[in-house]
Parts: C-alpha cells; structure tokens; sequence
C-alpha cells in the first residue's frame, strides 16, 4: 500500500476526529464511461437516483483497509474502490459521506442514504431491517497490545474477566456476550466489557491500558499492527466466526438490490473485482459469488460455546 494511505490510517484509528463523523463526503464521477454501462441495472435503480444521476453511500472511515480518510482529505480504502468500480455499471455518480457507524443502518431505513457500505456484518438479525448485498467475506480477531501482558491466546478461556473493549451498533457486541457465555459455562468470570461510540475512542482505550483487548475485522486488525509499527498484536479465536459483508439497502429495496448485485457480478466477470482484492492484499477473503442476504442464503458456520478450544 502506498505509505500516505498507511501514515492516515493510523491517525484515524488512533484518535477518532471530529471531521470523520461530520457528514463529509467523497465523490468520483465514474458514470460517464458509456461503453461500461449496463442499462437494465440502471433501470432497476430508482427514479429519484437516476434523475439526479448520484447514488449516495454511507461509510464511516475509520477502518482501514475497508475505508478510512487518505491525506487529501477523501474517503480511501478497498470498498471505495469497489463502488468506484461499480459506478460506470449503474450509470450514476457514486458519492460517499462520512458519519458514526452506529447511524449507517438507521440511515438507510429512513431513506437518508441510498446504501451503507463499511465491512458491514450480514446477519440475521439485521435482515430483518434492511437487505445486504454481499461481496466479500470477513473474519474477526482480537486485538492487544503487543506486550499482550495477559498472556491472551487462541484457548477463549484466557480472556476469562478481563476488560474488552466493542464498538457500539456492531456485531462485535453479540461476540463479546458469547465470549462471556463461553466464561461462564467454564465457571469462569465473564468479560468486562465496554462499550466505546468509535473504533478511535477503543483504541485509545487499548493503548493506555483501560481495557486488556478488543475486537476487530482481522484486516482492520492487521493494517493497525503494521501502521503502528507493531504496537498491536492480533490473536484469532474458535469464537469468532467467518463471515459475509455487504453493501446494505432498504429493507422494500428490492430492485436497488439487484442493480448493486448486477454490477458486483459485472466487476467479477471482467476481472476488476479480482484486481481490486490483490492490490489490498484481500485474496483471501474475495467472494466470487456475490448475492443478496448470504446469511440466510448461504449460511456460513455459526461459531458456539466450546470451552477451552483452540488451546
């Protein structure tokens, strides 16, 4: 990666700023390439977007490599590419705004925003408020300090009554209570957790050493250790499952849906997609079937109290 992107990554990780949450945004005019236009996908898209020709997308940039805000001030990272890529497919200008992750969601069902993209866990749960369009796979880790002074590994039962850290409206919450549940069943204490309104507050929290750990995307995870010079250690755990991402839209949006779909598959087939995952070192978590509600579609394995595992 280039190094203005890593020197802003860390800033934002490290110190939540007020201009990440402000509403700024980003936008790229991409949709004049006629030759790549797929007209059907931008019949499906709906009539207020095409008459103004721009599809608005929520983000908050604070996690690279999904998104973060690079030197020039403008919203970076492997998502962005994504929908930059997507937007000669639809015909629209795709323009992205900065607010708390915490507001992406509720953003998109008030009709705020068009879509919400930010590694963005597709889960049951959720599906019952809004429609994922997935379009790549993620995995969970936790993260320490280097010193790593609680001697944190793999085994979940060493997490057992220490402080962790999560990110207020994500799915880390859910995996916090199943490490505790887990704790528990060992008859051992359960977390203390936290609860931090964003990614830059918990880290802050994590370097002065108000909580033990937390949790993260792995990428996210591991573009911190190396940004910070190997300040941060990231340990995986048996916990933590794998999972679909996705660009969310409306619940009723069922046409939006298949036209950010159609366009996904589009990228897929001409090779863009694949060009976008290897130049962020994201191979591994590429998805070559994209869908609509993979969690429910294609469910992924679901991970369960289990004791000491992974010691």
């Amino acid at each position: 990666m280039p190094r203005s992107r890593v020197v802003t990554a860390t800033l934002s990780l490290l110190a939540a700023t007020a201009i990440l949450v402000s509403g700024c945004g980003t936008e790229a005019d991409t949709s004049k390439d006629s030759a790549l236009l797929v007209p059907e996908l931008n019949e499906l898209l709906p009539q207020k977007v095409r008459d103004a020709g721009v599809f608005t997308v929520a983000t908050d940039p604070q996690y690279p490599p999904c998104d973060f805000t690079n030197d020039s001030g403008k919203i970076d990272g492997f998502n962005h590419d994504i929908l930059m890529a997507m937007a000669p497919r639809l015909g629209v200008e795709i323009r992205q705004e900065a607010i708390a992750f915490d507001g992406l969601l509720p953003g998109v069902q008030s009709g705020r925003f068009d879509a919400a993209m930010e590694c963005i866990t597709d889960n049951v749960e959720r599906q019952k408020t809004v429609k994922f369009v997935d379009y790549a796979y993620a995995t969970k880790s936790v993260i320490t300090t280097s010193e790593n002074k609680r001697g944190i590994t793999e085994n979940p039962l060493t997490a057992c009554g220490l402080k962790a850290g999560v990110q207020t409206g994500t799915e880390f919450v859910q995996d916090a209570e199943l490490f505790s549940k887990n704790c528990e069943s060992e008859g051992k204490a359960p977390l203390q957790i936290t609860n931090f309104p964003t990614a830059g507050d918990q880290n802050t929290a994590l370097q002065s050493g108000r909580i033990d750990f937390a949790f993260t995307n792995t990428a996210t995870g591991v573009w911190q250790a190396k940004a910070s010079n190997g300040q941060f250690k990231i340990i995986p755990s048996p916990l933590l499952s794998r999972t679909y991402v996705g660009i969310v839209v409306g619940l009723q949006s069922d046409d939006t849906a298949k036209a950010l779909l159609g366009a996904l598959e589009a990228i897929i087939k001409d090779g863009t997609y694949d060009k976008i995952m290897a130049e962020w070192d994201l191979k591994d978590i590429a998805l070559d079937k994209p869908g609509i509600n993979l969690a429910t579609e294609r469910p992924l394995d679901v991970p369960k109290v289990c004791g000491s595992c992974g010691s």
